[in-house]
This record gives structure tokens, sequence and C-alpha cells, in this order.
């Protein structure tokens, strides 16, 4: 797959994947076959999957009827805003995986956790700035058929969010401690800052 992926980035680069067809046939299914998928197989990649009166661009079944993900495709630099779409779409249909993605911008999502958009996305894959061997990793991680049937895929991505959130909760909280810290000073913090001040000072 990297080999693949150093051609794609080129073509990415030169902008010769200029519509969301494109996109479809030239990125996505070969993506899905490298990754063990029959792309030719409708019960395991469903095109333009009907859901109701709207369509899915991708419904992958590992194990149908069971679908396990949907990905949602859109022209390269047009997937702005794309991501309430796609979760309305997997939330309804309890999906517990939904990618997002232009061919070059791949965002990988738990529909069914807590948060915004962003705090339910587990993965931001962008191949042109990722090295093909990350990115290769990265795709049979989240993707690969053999790891979407046997559920390390979703457990995979079940553990990096709780990765992120911890990460985006310590980014929210660090600021407050600090505040905390600052407004009622500890003897011995303020030992050790006065220390380190006149050490540096000399």
């Amino acid at each position: 797959m990297e080999k693949w992926l150093v051609k794609v980035r080129e073509r990415l680069a030169k902008g010769q994947y200029g519509s969301e067809s494109a996109v479809r046939e030239a990125i996505i299914l070969p993506v899905l076959q490298e990754l063990g998928w029959d792309i030719f197989d409708p019960e395991h990649v469903h095109r333009e999957c009907p859901l109701g009166s709207r369509r899915v661009d991708y419904a992958l079944s590992a194990s149908p009827p069971r679908r396990d993900v949907f990905i949602e495709v859109k022209a390269v630099g047009l997937s702005g805003g794309a991501d309430r779409q796609l979760f309305e779409y997997a939330f309804h249909e309890g999906i517990p995986l939904a990618i997002l993605t232009d061919g070059q911008e791949w965002n990988f999502f738990l529909p069914g956790e807590q948060g915004n958009y962003d705090e339910r996305r587990v993965q931001k894959l962008n191949i042109l700035e990722r090295e093909p061997s990350e990115a290769a990793n990265l795709f049979d991680r989240y993707l690969s058929f053999s790891n979407i049937r046997s559920g390390e895929a979703l457990e995979n991505a079940k553990t990096d969010y709780r990765s992120v959130s911890r990460r985006q909760t310590a980014a929210r909280k660090i600021p407050d401690a600090w505040l905390a810290l600052l407004s009622e000073p500890d003897s011995l913090l303020l030992d050790l800052n006065h220390r380190k001040a006149e050490s540096l000072c000399g």
C-alpha cells in the first residue's frame, strides 16, 4: 500500500483528482481494495447505499447484512461541513464507525460517542502530510477488512477516542489549574519558583 500511496500523493499534489467521482474511483476504491475489501461484492462494499430518501457513498459490511462503516466522499478540498450530514446518517442507522474524506484528508469518527463532531473524531489523516508508512498503518488500524471483521478496528478507534478525550480535557483544565495555583500560592511552589528564578538570574 505504501507504494500506491506515494503515487497518490504525487497526483494529489498536481491536482489530478478534479471531481468527487474521480476521488471515489481513483482513491477510495483502490484504498479499500488494498485493505482487503472485495470492491466488486455489493454485500461487502455497497455503493450509493440508500438511507430512506438519502444515500451514503459507501456502506461497508464485513459480515453482511450488518453494516460496519459509512464513508462519505467529497471532492478534494470540499469536505468542510459535510460531517453533520454523515453523523445524521451514521447515528440514525447505528453505524459505529464513520469516515468523511475528500481523498486527501480522512476523518475517522465514532458517531455514538460523546461530544461535538471534533470531539468524536479519533483520527485526522492528511496523506500529503503523513509519511506513506504511517498513513498505511492508520488505514490498516481503522479500515482493513480483517480488523473490521474481528472488531479490532472499532476497539482501536475507541482506545484512540479515549486518548484524544483525555488530552482535550487536560488542555481545558490545565489553565484553570495554573490560575488556581497563582491565585492561592503554595509556599513550596513559591519556594521552588524563587530558587529556579535565582539560579537562572545568578
